[in-house]
């Protein structure tokens, strides 16, 4: 059953976009139409404590995400805005302090509508943006410099991919890595969102070549507005989409010949965001139409989702 622990105002003078916890639900960022990340001490939920804004944005900050931290950069923070801009964030030594440890402009592209990590199976750190015309920018690091005589340059190289005929709305990595491949973003797979569906892709190549995979395609012919990949089980692979109202599901044997399409959860309200919990059989969707709300999805054994919302009651 699903509780809330607490509410508290953000502070924000804009609609709240995005909020995002860190993997030990310490640290939690907001991102706002005003421009503004706030991040918020929230050890104790039920006294959150302000920690300082993030402000480089020149429009909203559609969305936030951590850094894994089984990458070794689990302090550090991705902002993507309607400025088109990417921002990495990390601590100062003061803790109420942080900076902008890399950047990229991407204005060429529109606006950056979503930002995702790579899992830390991959064993490096790296993350992909969507953006307005349908490119996906992957970025990774490159290791570190030695600057000066006491301080350290990270280097970070990013790529695009042209990957939807329209706007790109989201996109979700696979945490099923090749164990000979650890450490590199080749062979990764990720999950893509847009105006013309969900699209998968196999990275050939740092340097531009993707290859994609024959998915069957959900109708009607609505825009996909997430998608999201559940944890690998061993068992196979399963896509969760977010179309109109409801939340659509691809799926994949790990000894079978492709993608199928499973049955929808139907809701009565348009869906926005999906976000798998980590024991996998449970899906966070975010729905709503002048006020957004939770709901988890949980899976019986049988297949069927039960719909459950914060409060635990059924829907």
């Amino acid at each position: 059953m699903a509780c809330i622990l607490a509410e508290f105002d953000c502070g924000h003078k804009g609609a709240v976009l995005d909020t995002q916890l860190d993997d030990l639900c310490l640290r939690l960022a907001t991102a706002s139409s005003d421009g503004l990340v706030k991040l918020w001490k929230v050890d104790k939920p039920e006294e959150p404590t302000f920690i300082c804004d993030l402000a480089a944005h020149s429009g909203a900050v559609h969305q936030v995400s951590w850094a894994p931290a089984g990458t070794g950069a689990g302090s550090l923070l991705v902002s993507v805005g309607a400025d088109g801009r990417v921002f990495l964030w990390g601590p100062c030594h003061d803790m109420q302090r942080w900076q902008v440890v890399h950047e990229e402009d991407l204005s060429r592209h529109g606006e950056v509508t979503a930002v995702s990590w790579a899992p830390p199976t991959m064993g490096t750190a790296a993350y992909a943006c969507a953006l307005s015309d349908g490119t996906i920018s992957v970025t990774i690091h490159q290791g570190t410099l030695r600057s000066g005589d006491t301080g350290v340059e990270h280097r970070w190289q990013s790529e695009n991919f042209a990957v939807h005929k329209g706007k790109a709305n989201a996109v979700s990595w696979s945490s099923a890595v090749d164990p000979h491949k650890k450490g590199e973003v080749v062979g990764a797979c990720l999950a893509t969102a847009g105006e013309d569906g969900v699209r998968v892709w196999h990275i050939l190549e740092v340097h531009g070549r993707f290859r994609e995979e024959e998915l069957p395609r959900p109708g009607p012919e609505e825009p996909i507005r997430d998608v999201a990949w559940k944890p690998w089980d061993g068992l196979g692979d399963v896509l969760a989409f977010a179309q109109g109202k409801q939340v659509g599901f691809l799926r994949r044997e790990s000894d079978g010949p492709g993608w199928s399409l499973d049955s929808p959860v139907k809701l009565d309200e348009d869906v926005w965001k999906l976000e798998w919990q980590p024991m996998g059989s449970q899906l966070v969707v975010t729905c709503g139409e002048k006020e957004y709300r939770s709901l988890l999805l949980k899976q019986q054994l049988c297949g069927k989702w039960d719909v459950i919302d914060v409060s635990g009651t059924t829907a």
